[in-house]
């Protein structure tokens, strides 16, 4: 048999260090659990073992500390976010049919041994995993050891391979470690003597038997003998503590291990409430297990389209609508604990229209369908984007997984269907939740209707000038060939200068650069060491505008032209539920991402146009999110400069340079510029210092003048991150919550970072949220008023119509009122609208 040891207490260590902090939405840690069962299965996968043990340490002494009351004493304790992780996982791994082994008075080691050692004895095989060298000392021809270097590997140890790096066999290691101590477990060893002096020793002598019976006589130097003589009993005590026990009391019946039946409902009840829901397929278990014999029960009832009579006096209807090449082909309405199937697009469409609320799992795709028959209908509850607003980190928001996530019985029956059964329960978990959290308004009034326009949007797409754009990539193509020219010209032969290793070799070798930055694969070449490089050598800047144009060619032009559709125009796809800040994203493909740092980035906006005889109105809006900053924070400072319409950056770097405003310079200004958005991202000095190119030292000063004037800053930051470290979360003025378990991580880094994200969230969120408002009046407003023009795209604080000639004034009024009148601050919210043939012309 092989039995597969695991230490329990080393591989959640690594798991948790090794892995971005993960939470649950209501703070709970699950990263060590995460990474501990991915661990795991790979190790299970590499070994195919018969049967796996689980050894943990338990709190209570063990006999190193009986007879060494120092043993281990400079150990930090468990931080409390890998503490909260350890029940849960054992319960887990019970569920999973593990068995768990610990022992009152010995290690986890000391079962590893002991278990191993029962392996040896009986002809059987013991792989031990683990991530702590001191277990090389079991190794022999029947037990080998894993050794977990990071979450995607091991190091293989056989008795071989250990004499090859140590120089001794396994078992001498022990000898070694007497000598040399281990500061880790604070094993004292001899004073003075490391590892090199101790393996030196240890390799001529064999052990510390024989070093001290022969001390007088061996060939060891004056200075090295007397540490030895002085050091000789905490020499052998270092030994017994640094020895891995053999006997523990602990089973040592290989069968016993096999892994059993265990509980796998349980298991993945546990997993959904620890939100783990990727992990859950990979362990071979049902997203939401059904409760078998409360739900057997409940009926499930399948019919063709007449059944449409069956349900039509419904006074409400939860459905499932699935579409195939733009219409509905498939609905389950679940009504009175069945669950009805429609297969008739026409008798779907009747639903639709039927002007009774319709509870769904997705509203966009009705919406577009709706939009494009030109009919309405009635959403009154999304469930994705009420579980995205309850919480915004979720990867998924499947109707599957948020009955699992929110503890939903799913019904025995076809597989698939079960969810769309639950979606009257999951609908009232899901309703009551929102109310508590008082997101009435941000789903009802703001997310579903703004589902609508998304929708709108992403059928109406945006009309592009293909030719231009394969014309202007054909220009950046000889830009690119002349540029590369140089550049081989610069170095002196020809290479690929996309090769980070070749283009390290031309630059730090052939050229004598200065290298920066060292990677496991060699010198960096990113953006960051060659910026720094610029007054080294001019091939410096060729390469840097060669990769941008190179990217303009590749990610904006050839893509651009391969996602445009038979009707000329591009059709992105708008999500809501993608970024935590509540922001829309764009994809497929991203409009929101298109350049405008440069001219030449700039130039793909004269490619997207309006129709014939039509134009774009766009509008954006001024300083959004510092004029959420300066109502948040109720700033005198900022409001004011906000209400006389003064340039706040301007007022900035008056008084951050203490000048007159007349005398702020172009330069001043900038920098002013980038204290003012730093400040909103929790920029700190070293990376302003770096934005601006200033001095770390003069940067701080930036940063302490800025707050000094605009005290009320300092203070709503302060008190929003003390506020968020008690509730646990950020919110919007609008009540939309940024949930910030890494505010009580005991890493300092993870925590200056949820820190960063306390500050930023609210007003990022806000802008967010008034955009979206913003969106919904816009298009309720085209609406009642008759209009032709249509919203047709959004980037981050602007928006896009595109509109008759005869309607375009009109609209840029329309506009420009209802983003400034979208939400009421303390200060002035201001859009400027322009228009053109061009985004580009729009733009300006």
């Amino acid at each position: 048999m092989k039995l597969l040891v695991v230490d329990g207490n080393s591989i959640i260590n690594r798991a948790f260090y090794g892995i971005r902090p993960l939470t649950t939405k209501d703070g709970m840690f699950t990263n060590a659990i995460y990474g501990f069962m991915t661990m795991l299965e790979r190790m299970k996968a590499d070994t195919d073992p018969d049967a796996v043990a689980i050894a943990f340490d338990l709190k209570a002494p063990t006999f190193r500390h009986q007879a060494y009351a120092l043993y281990k004493a400079n150990r930090h304790g468990m931080p409390e976010e890998l503490a909260m992780q350890l029940q849960p996982l054992k319960d887990l791994l019970t569920d999973l049919g593990y068995v768990i082994v610990t022992c009152e008075g010995y290690e986890a080691d000391d079962i590893l041994g002991t278990l191993s050692k029962a392996c040896s004895d009986r002809g059987d095989t013991c792989v031990i995993a683990t991530g702590d060298r001191d277990s090389l000392q079991l190794v022999n021809d029947s037990v080998s050891v894993r050794l977990a270097k990071n979450m995607n590997g091991t190091m293989l140890y056989t008795p071989e391979i250990v004499e090859e790096e140590y120089g001794v066999p396994p078992k001498k290691l022990i000898e070694i470690k007497a000598i040399q101590g281990d500061s880790s477990d604070n094993i004292p060893g001899v004073a003075g003597i490391g590892p090199k002096g101790a393996t030196e020793l240890i390799s001529k002598y064999g052990s510390i038997d024989y070093i001290y019976e022969h001390l007088d006589e061996l060939d060891i130097k004056p200075g090295m003998r007397a540490k030895l003589e002085k050091s000789k009993d905490n020499a052998f005590m270092s030994r017994m503590l640094g020895e891995i026990c053999l006997t523990a009391p602990v089973d040592t019946d290989i069968a016993r291990y096999r892994v059993g039946e265990g509980d796998r409902d349980a298991a993945a009840r546990l997993m959904a409430r620890l939100e783990l829901f990727s992990l859950i397929p990979k362990l071979g278990l049902d997203t939401a297990p059904a409760e078998k014999e409360a739900e057997q029960s409940q009926s499930r009832f399948e019919t063709v389209s007449a059944v449409y009579a069956d349900i039509a006096d419904e006074k409400e209807y939860y459905a499932h609508i699935s579409f195939e090449e733009n219409k509905p082909s498939v609905a389950y309405i679940s009504i009175i604990e069945k669950l009805y199937k429609l297969t008739d697009t026409e008798e779907i469409k009747k639903l639709l229209i039927s002007g009774k609320p319709l509870y769904v799992d997705s509203s966009k795709p009705v919406f577009a369908y709706c939009d494009r028959e030109g009919i309405e209908a009635n959403i009154g509850f999304d469930t994705e984007l009420a579980a995205y607003l309850l919480s915004p980190s979720s990867s998924s928001y499947e109707p599957e997984r948020l009955c699992a996530e929110y503890e939903v019985p799913i019904a025995v029956g076809e597989e698939g269907l079960g969810a769309y059964h639950a979606l009257p329960a999951l609908v009232a978990v899901l309703r009551e939740k929102i109310a508590t959290y008082q997101q009435e308004k941000l789903l009802y009034e703001i997310e579903i209707p703004l589902s609508r326009v998304l929708a709108r949007m992403e059928n109406l797409g945006f009309a592009v000038d293909v030719e231009g754009i394969r014309a202007y990539g054909e220009r950046l193509e000889k830009e690119i060939d002349r540029l590369q020219n140089e550049i081989y010209e610069q170095v002196g032969y020809p290479f690929n200068i996309n090769s980070p290793k070749q283009l390290a070799k031309a630059l730090f070798e052939d050229l004598n650069l200065p290298p920066q930055k060292k990677t496991k694969s060699g010198y960096s070449t990113n953006a960051e060491v060659l910026e720094s490089l610029l007054g080294f050598h001019p091939v410096v800047g060729m390469i840097l505008q060669y990769r941008t144009i190179a990217k303009l060619k590749s990610t904006y032009c050839d893509s651009l032209i391969e996602k445009v559709a038979d009707d000329g125009r591009i059709h992105s796809s708008f999500n809501q539920t993608e970024t935590r800040t509540g922001r829309i994203s764009s994809t497929e493909p991203n409009l929101q991402n298109i350049p405008v740092r440069t001219e030449l980035g700039r130039e793909l906006r004269r490619f997207f146009k309006a129709r014939e005889g039509w134009v774009l109105v766009d509008a954006d809006y001024s300083q959004i999110e510092l004029r959420v900053l300066a109502h948040m924070s109720g700033d005198k400072n900022m409001k004011q400069a906000f209400s006389d319409h003064i340039d706040i950056h301007t007022m900035t770097a008056s008084q951050v340079f203490n000048v007159p405003i007349e005398n702020v310079t172009p330069l001043m200004r900038s920098r002013a510029k980038a204290v003012n958005f730093g400040i909103v991202y929790g920029i700190g000095a070293f990376s302003l210092s770096k934005d601006i190119g200033v001095t770390v030292r003069e940067a701080q000063r930036y940063i302490n003048a800025y707050l000094s004037n605009f005290s009320s800053v300092d203070a709503y930051m302060k008190n929003v991150i003390e506020k968020a470290k008690r509730d646990g979360f950020v919110e919007t003025l609008e009540g939309r919550r940024r949930y910030l378990p890494e505010l009580t991580a005991s890493n300092h880094n993870t925590r200056a970072f949820g820190e960063r994200v306390a500050r930023n969230a609210p007003i990022q969120g806000t802008a967010a949220d008034i955009i979206k408002i913003a969106m919904v009046r816009v298009d309720e407003r085209l609406k009642r008023e008759g209009l032709s023009a249509r919203l047709i795209l959004q980037v981050h604080d602007e928006l896009l119509v595109e509109a008759p000639m005869m309607e375009m004034m009109q609209v840029a009024m329309l506009l420009q009122e209802e983003m400034e009148g979208a939400v009421k601050l303390s200060v002035p919210l201001t859009a400027e609208a322009a228009m053109g043939e061009t985004w580009y012309d729009a733009k300006g």
